[in-house]
């Protein structure tokens, strides 16, 4: 009557003291707040991560964009290849220490620390930044810039008469203001098409007929093969006329060929023929084809910058959740 289960009951458990024995003792439902380490996140890594690869874009798409380019090719080509190399072999040591360390667990192949993979991820994606660098410099040159160079290289000239002067006179001529009176010829005009249509229609003045027709404005795929519908340029504007040298020397080669199609359709003479892109005032379009080159570089900088940063957000996102060290 006085066993061990009466005796439990009396010390105010009511299961008994068998089941006591077999909860054990009891756990409190609630204890002192449990302190939680928080990861910090790296500022210098993500600042680092952030502009190193945007400095490395800039860096070359301003070589392969302006003047060094085009004065000092040499001297391009070997900081291109130096830091290529260098950049190269760093990604290279970079890759092979953290496939070591996830395919073996070598882990103290690889520094510790976050840095580790900060350093990984500038190395690949500042690779990146300099083949796009060099991609949208090289384009932007060809596209913009090279011609800008090319144009202030050669010689500039006013009052150009096409009807008195020849084109052996002007072999040096880069940007040319015409005489008033300047006009082009539509009723000679001829497209030759070679994959594009290169487009031509001589430079006369009120219209008059030339011995020989060695100044002539061009374009191309603004105009039809088949008809004299000369489109390009300022072709229908008012006011100064002006002219500014082809420079592309394989252009060059097929405006001839159309010169030569319209020396033989329209019974003309063209002596020495001077190609120009017809405008009106030839410095102000030198100084607008300059500024595009300019907007170009700046919408790529700025195109890469957003780029790279939802990079690094991303990767962010991706080092909290999976810490590697």
């Amino acid at each position: 009557m006085y066993g061990k289960d009466n005796y439990a009951m009396q010390q105010g458990n009511p299961y008994g003291g068998a089941y006591a024995d077999e909860i054990g003792q009891r756990k409190p439902l609630m204890g002192p707040p449990q302190m939680m380490t928080r990861q910090r996140i790296n500022l210098i890594g993500i600042i680092m991560a952030l502009f190193v690869p945007w400095f490395v874009f800039i860096l070359m798409s301003a070589l392969w964009s302006f003047k060094l380019r085009y004065t000092s090719p040499g001297v391009v080509i070997a900081i291109t290849l130096s830091l290529g190399i260098l950049l190269g072999l760093y990604t290279l040591y970079r890759v092979q220490l953290s496939c070591r360390a996830i395919m073996f667990g070598q882990f103290h192949l690889v520094e510790t620390g976050r840095f580790s993979v900060w350093f990984l991820f500038i190395a690949v994606t500042a690779s990146i930044a300099f083949l796009l660098g060099l991609l949208i410099g090289s384009y932007n040159y060809q596209t913009n810039m090279r011609s800008i160079f090319d144009l202030v290289s050669l010689n500039s000239y006013v009052e150009v008469n096409p009807a008195t002067m020849r084109g052996q006179e002007l072999m040096d001529a880069g940007k040319v203001q015409f005489v008033a009176g300047a006009t082009l010829d539509f009723h000679l005009a001829n497209g030759f098409k070679n994959t594009d249509t290169f487009c031509v229609a001589p430079i006369t003045v009120n219209n008059m007929v030339l011995a020989s027709y060695d100044f002539w404005a061009v374009g191309k795929n603004c105009c039809s093969d088949q008809q004299a519908d000369f489109k390009c340029g300022a072709y229908n504007a008012d006011g100064p006329k002006g002219g500014l040298r082809i420079t592309n020397d394989e252009d060059r080669d097929f405006y001839r060929l159309a010169v030569q199609q319209a020396e033989s359709a329209y019974a003309i003479k063209a002596i020495h023929p001077l190609f120009f892109e017809w405008t009106g005032d030839s410095s102000q379009q030198v100084q607008d084809d300059e500024r595009a080159g300019y907007q170009t570089f700046l919408v790529g900088i700025m195109a890469h910058f957003g780029f790279q940063a939802f990079l690094v957000m991303t990767s962010v996102a991706c080092f909290t959740k999976n810490r590697f060290e």
